[in-house]
């Protein structure tokens, strides 16, 4: 290979490593910018409505019944890596009487974080048993990047709107039943 063309082979390389760093700085840019707009005020977060079920079913389109204590509600499960790993991010709301249901398959510690979050949760650690053996409360959006985790092996996390656990008046050792997912 002649020096002439080394030189325009490396050209052509840094253009298109410069194009793909300009793209990437202004995508950061633009979503910087929305989140400061959102921060100022500039955009309304919406409040579901009982009537509005289109809507936020766009985010939850498939829901199992569950009971935790003597409470039912409706869960969006997510089972698979990609499903876990997305969770709550990005959703506007979390509609009442819904939370979303991580079944991971194997008990462990299973960390919880609140990355690209909108609003706060109770997040519930529950063992393979069925039994809630951690809660946490009132988690906000801006605790991100921390993480948090039961101290007891869980087999299922459910994060729910904050302020569930109360209202719902759930404790340590309340029985959670997911009959679908029990009985395959």
């Amino acid at each position: 290979m002649k020096t002439a063309e080394r030189i325009v082979l490396v050209a052509i390389l840094l253009v298109l490593l410069g194009g793909a760093l300009w793209f990437y700085l202004a995508y950061q840019h633009n979503r910087a910018e929305l989140r400061e707009a959102v921060a100022r005020g500039e955009f309304e977060i919406r409040t579901p409505t009982t009537s509005d079920d289109a809507e936020w079913k766009r985010y939850y389109p498939e829901l199992v019944p569950i009971t935790i204590g003597s409470t039912s509600v409706q869960a969006s499960v997510a089972d698979s890596l990609p499903e876990r790993i997305q969770g709550l991010s990005d959703t506007p709301y979390l509609p009442d009487g819904v939370v979303k249901l991580f079944a991971f398959g194997a008990e462990g510690e299973h960390s919880i974080w609140m990355k690209d979050m909108n609003y706060a949760l109770d997040i519930l650690w529950v063992s393979k048993a069925g039994n809630v053996v951690h809660i946490e409360e009132n988690i906000s959006p801006d605790t991100f990047p921390e993480s948090f985790a039961s101290p007891k092996p869980a087999w299922y996390v459910i994060e729910a709107n904050a302020g569930f656990v109360a209202s719902s008046s759930i404790k340590l050792g309340d029985s959670v039943r997911v009959p679908l997912l029990q009985s395959e």
